[in-house]
């Protein structure tokens, strides 16, 4: 690590300055973060380590961690530490693309781990969504998606039977569905309707995405539809919310 001459990295401001505590470990810690002082994905101080080089107490660290991970600068993974986070992975909402698709353009590394692939029942949600009765037999694809290393979502996705029957599990481990869709299955993707919402994180997807408890969550639902505006799937993704941003360009 490199830091500024007589600067110990993330070192306190001087007491007196008008901020509190917490403030002052914040802000030593957030300039330390934005000079450079640790790289991104390396962990920060413990804090034990924190609570000696500022003198102030395990609330007041741990108070100012939490304000960093809400902005989004650190990733606090139980029983590890906190580290730097990476820039967010954005999205635009103006093209209708795989995850895949979408960040490839941006240099970041996406993987795909199958969790699950089979038959089930259409759940409540997804049964509306697709315009069939509850219970309905169809595919269930459940997947964990990295990017840059690090855990992104948790998807759930229930597709049309007669489609989902001929996916293929390897297939869809290197390659975006909607990729798919068009390459492989000759399915021509014409549009998609996306509700965007926050929720708690339940604790399988706290285990798998690595967040604490509590933990708020972004949660993303999409239904795709085919020719003649025929629903292909439905999937319901919850996203690190520090770690992803969907942007959306308006004009009047």
């Amino acid at each position: 690590m490199t830091s500024e001459a007589n600067t110990v990295p993330g070192s306190a401001t001087p007491a007196g300055n008008g901020l509190t505590l917490r403030a002052q470990v914040r802000e030593a810690l957030r300039t330390g973060i934005l000079r450079g002082d640790w790289r991104t994905h390396e962990r920060l101080p413990s804090e034990n380590e924190l609570i000696e080089r500022h003198g102030v107490s395990r609330i007041t660290v741990r108070q100012a961690l939490a304000d960093l991970a809400g902005d989004g600068l650190i990733v606090r993974v139980q029983g590890k530490g906190s580290f730097v986070a990476p820039a967010p992975v954005r999205q635009e909402l103006s093209r209708l693309q795989g995850l895949s698709e979408a960040l490839g353009g941006q240099g970041r590394e996406v993987l795909t781990r199958v969790l699950s692939l089979g038959r089930a029942g259409l759940p409540a949600r997804a049964a509306q969504a697709l315009g069939l009765p509850a219970g309905t037999p169809c595919v269930e694809l459940q997947t964990l998606r990295f990017a840059d290393g690090q855990p992104l979502s948790l998807n759930g996705i229930w597709i049309e039977p007669t489609v989902g029957d001929t996916l293929d599990e390897a297939a869809l481990a290197q390659t975006d569905l909607l990729t798919i869709y068009e390459s492989a299955l000759n399915l021509r993707v014409t549009r998609a309707a996306v509700d965007i919402g926050a929720a708690l994180a339940t604790a399988r997807q706290r285990k798998l995405l690595g967040l604490g408890e509590p933990a708020a969550v972004l949660r993303v639902e999409r239904t795709v539809f085919t020719t003649d505006d025929r629903p292909l799937h439905f999937e319901a993704s919850t996203y690190r919310p520090e770690a992803f941003s969907y942007r959306l360009e308006l004009a009047r």
